[in-house]
């Protein structure tokens, strides 16, 4: 009976309410056959991307040694200015400062850089992973001009050292 009152309203539509109910029957079944596994993709993708960070986990930097000894500071510095010339990064005078708090040491490494971003990232990554005592405390991006793809950059480090004993 419910079938029949179907027909009769459908019919009561005429040609164009029956092309109306048939296109907003394909929309939903397009909807389901075709934008689901298209949001599933763009979900996974995104995870993806988010998995893909430019620092390490937390959890993945508490695992390594913290702290460098003294005498391995002055190798430190040389080793960052020759990551950025790897880059092809632009360096000017950087800042360094020791500080003291408590039992705890460290230097402050402030650097201004220029360069593309690409550059600076992968400088970025390749610095962080080879030295677990250095920590990226700043990061100060601008851009004089929209057209130019050179960054000015600002970076602050700073490099944990072993107590005194």
């Amino acid at each position: 009976m419910r079938l029949d009152r179907f027909v009769f309203q459908l019919a009561r539509l005429g040609m164009p309410g029956a092309l109306g109910a048939l296109l907003l029957l394909a929309a939903v079944a397009g909807d389901l056959l075709v934008n689901a596994p298209l949001e599933e993709t763009l979900a996974t993708g995104q995870a993806a991307a988010a998995s893909r960070t430019l620092l390490p986990l937390a959890s993945e930097r508490v695992q390594k040694p913290l702290a460098v000894p003294r005498e391995r500071v002055e190798a430190a510095l040389p080793r960052l200015f020759a990551a950025a010339r790897h880059h092809g990064l632009v360096l000017d005078e950087g800042r360094y400062a020791e500080t003291r708090v408590g039992d705890n040491r460290r230097m402050h490494i402030d650097l201004p850089i220029n360069g593309p971003y690409s550059a600076l990232r992968a400088f970025l990554a390749e610095v962080l992973n080879d030295d677990p005592a250095l920590l990226l405390e700043h990061l100060e991006l601008t851009r004089e001009d929209i057209a130019t793809t050179d960054l000015e950059a600002h970076l602050r480090f700073v490099l944990n050292l072993e107590a005194p004993r």
